[in-house]
């Protein structure tokens, strides 16, 4: 398909329900128009889509605020969210961060340099913290400007919580000659991610919670250190969330997990985003009777560097391989979508999920998929 057809065919489409609207009937066991699908962190790709650089994003409110509208006009997603990320709780407890005008923020400097910081460090306070406070107040304004949004928020996980204050190698080294500090370091680390939620639920109301938490993966930790030091803390975070919310968060972990899905089905996740180096099959195999599965579209060598086509065959492969999960299935991405996706691609990403999807109802192969079948 040429980027002429793809965009006759998607003029053509119309969806009959919001993704709100398709989420809740699929959850009920109703058949919806098409599969619940998303694009996991779209805004980066879709901000350079749209002219704006990620300082220019980062900087201002009122690009936010159109970005919020274009995505509603021209895909439908409609959602609020003030997210603190992979660094932002690090940030708030002191580290620096560097925004380049147009590449991904890193840490300048550490929070934690030594452990004498968790010793001396006064209690976390959101209501005394200048970034977060900043960040409750877009929070609340957002929902003045969109009322028919809800609005959610993030955190990363544990251990990606844990590196934003104190250098991975650190850590990893403190693992074998200074474990206690480490346990010291990602329980704060959960302290202080619980505490803005609290916050945020309290300003907001707001139940809809989500964490990412790339380093827990097998390919840094490893079984053996992940039931160790990142186990229980994730699942103080989980318990913490599912206290203050009622509701359990949406969860990613970036490369492999394999080895510790029946981990993450103890710490009581039931929402699971898989990345794109597994096997969404051998997911719904191990997973799917207990967990709502989202993924798995390559993001790099499908979104960015693919043809049409490619995406195309990718989101029918993902449907074939996960829409019958009996838990519930939602097509995403395997991570976030990078800077650089062309447009068409997108939008090819989008006319795939609605054709291919089209008739979807839980646990069982959208009637899109089987017709092309």
């Amino acid at each position: 398909m040429d980027r002429e057809e793809l965009y006759r065919e998607l003029a053509k489409q119309k969806e009959s329900m919001t993704p709100g609207e398709r989420i809740t009937s699929y959850f009920r066991g109703e058949e919806v128009d098409c599969l619940p699908y998303g694009l996991l962190a779209p805004e980066d790709a879709l901000a350079h889509i749209w002219g704006y650089t990620k300082g220019q994003v980062h900087r201002s409110f009122d690009i936010r605020c159109e970005m919020i509208r274009r995505k509603k006009e021209e895909y439908g997603f409609s959602g609020l969210s003030i997210p603190l990320g992979l660094r932002g709780i690090g940030e708030a407890v002191g580290s620096v961060l560097q925004y380049p005008e147009d590449a991904v923020d890193y840490i300048k400097e550490y929070a934690v340099a030594d452990y004498s910081f968790l010793e001396e460090a006064v209690e976390f306070d959101v209501d005394q913290n200048v970034l977060l406070c900043k960040k409750l107040e877009e929070g609340k304004r957002l929902m003045e400007l969109f009322p028919d949004m809800g609005i959610s928020t993030d955190v990363a996980g544990p251990f990606s919580t844990a590196i934003a204050m104190r250098p991975i190698e650190s850590v990893l080294r403190d693992m074998r000659k200074n474990p206690d500090k480490v346990h010291q370091l990602l329980s704060y680390g959960v302290d202080c991610s619980l505490k803005w939620i609290k916050r945020f639920h309290q300003e907001t109301g707001s139940c809809s919670v989500g964490f990412a938490d790339p380093v827990t993966t097998t390919d840094i930790l490893g079984k053996k250190d992940f039931l160790k030091f990142s186990k229980p803390y994730m699942k103080k975070l989980v318990d913490g969330i599912i206290a203050i919310t009622g509701n359990a968060p949406s969860v990613h972990i970036c490369g492999h997990t394999k080895g510790i899905w029946q981990d993450l089905m103890e710490i009581g996740i039931n929402n699971f985003s898989l990345d794109n180096c597994e096997s969404l099959e051998e997911a719904k195999s191990i997973m799917g009777e207990r967990v709502f599965i989202s993924g798995n579209v390559a993001p790099v060598d499908i979104m960015r560097l693919g043809t049409i086509d490619m995406v195309i065959d990718a989101v029918k492969t993902a449907i074939r391989e996960g829409a019958d999960s009996p838990s519930g299935y939602m097509l995403m991405t395997g991570c976030q979508i990078p800077i650089g996706t062309p447009k068409e691609n997108i939008d090819a990403y989008i006319y795939a999920a609605r054709k291919y999807g089209r008739g979807a109802r839980i646990g069982q192969m959208p009637k899109g998929i089987l017709e092309e079948s």
